[in-house]
């Protein structure tokens, strides 16, 4: 099973787009270890585990005595342990690049380049791009295949292309650029032409930078572009992944996504008592059935936000896709086609490969490696 644990909901930022409510909230020692044995219950082989936040980092200690339990039952029964964090970088250090590598923890790097100091702010207002940026070298030193991620803002919209390649010049080959999606968010229709302007530039990187040979993987593209060839297999694989990865709350409570940390309507369980299968399927259920909208949409299939994106209003629960999202998948899908279209067209070595090469991402590993 994989899980993702919310070490703590505190942080040493103040993010403007964040949806966490931060407060006091920290795991135990107990509650960590409990939910190490909860992903070991469905007997499988191996187990993941996310360590997120608020910031993670903040609970360092935590991070090392839970992978050290882990260690300890893999020793015993040979059980296997994956690791993943996702960190604002500021706490970063080459103590801890070193532990991660030790054990194979793969980090998640929150940046938003050039942007950094619109959103993502120290508590007393200053910004935070001079720490990250002294960060970045440090941590491709020892995670080459660190994921670089951003969120694109209606106040940073403009700066979206900025963004993606300020990340790939600094050594980034994983990058993956979210949307703040909140309610609350000022997109506007002028907002969201800005956004359709940017991807089209994103999509002229994309096709120089693989035409140039380069290995890379920029997630908003990359997942369209594999949503046309899996078809309809696409949500039905994604729909999995989010039933297989429950979240867990600092107090121990499991919930089935981690949108919906502290909305008891999606509390599917505690790390001491298990999961409620019934509640799970139950939700998992209703998230596969899409708005009338959405069902008779073109791109439903390729839809990142059709299906398993639940609310819970008058008593029950209801697809809740927002007009923005909507409109994000409906700009941004025909750019990756364009960029998809003209790399196939061309014949491009490497555009084949990497997404008609089953072994694309073993023989990639070991060429890197070589």
């Amino acid at each position: 099973m994989q899980l993702t644990l919310h070490l703590t909901n505190q942080c040493n930022l103040r993010c403007k787009y964040c949806f966490v409510e931060l407060g006091p909230e920290r795991m135990s020692r107990d509650v960590a270890f409990a939910a190490v044995k909860l992903g070991m219950s469905d007997k499988s082989a191996t187990s993941g585990l996310l360590f997120y936040g608020g910031e993670p980092l903040l609970e360092r200690q935590l991070i090392y005595d839970v992978v050290d339990y882990t260690q300890a039952i893999k020793s015993k029964t040979g059980h296997t342990f994956y690791y993943k964090m996702t960190t604002n970088g500021t706490l970063l250090d080459e103590e801890f690049l070193k532990f991660a590598e030790k054990v194979n923890l793969t980090i998640g790097f929150s940046c938003d380049g050039l942007a950094q100091d619109d959103c993502r702010l120290f508590p007393d207002g200053s910004g935070s791009f001079a720490v990250i940026e002294e960060k970045i070298p440090l941590l491709l030193k020892y995670q080459p295949y660190a994921v670089g991620m951003s969120v694109v803002d209606p106040s940073t919209v403009h700066r979206a292309a900025e963004i993606v390649g300020f990340l790939f010049d600094k050594g980034f080959r994983y990058i993956h650029v979210g949307v703040n999606y909140d309610r609350a968010a000022p997109w506007t229709r002028e907002k969201l032409a800005i956004l359709e302007s940017e991807y089209k530039k994103i999509a002229e990187m994309y096709i120089k930078w693989t035409k140039a040979e380069e290995k890379f993987y920029i997630s908003s593209f990359d997942m369209k572009i594999l949503s046309h060839l899996k078809g309809d297999k696409y949500n039905i694989d994604r729909s999995k992944m989010a039933v297989n990865q429950p979240s867990v709350a600092p107090d121990g409570k499991i919930y089935s996504a981690s949108r919906y940390l502290g909305d008891s309507n999606f509390q599917i369980g505690d790390v001491f008592s298990g999961i409620d299968k019934e509640k799970q399927k139950m939700i998992s259920e209703k998230g596969a059935v899409p708005l009338d909208a959405c069902a008779k949409c073109a791109i439903n299939t390729r839809c990142n936000y059709a299906y398993d994106n639940l609310n819970y209003a008058d008593g029950k629960y209801v697809s809740d896709v927002s007009p923005v999202q909507c409109a994000h998948e409906q700009t941004i899908t025909p750019i990756a086609d364009y960029a998809a279209e003209t790399l196939y067209k061309e014949n491009s070595a490497m555009f084949i490969h990497k997404h008609y090469n089953d072994l694309y991402p073993i023989m990639s590993l070991v060429e890197d490696k070589s």
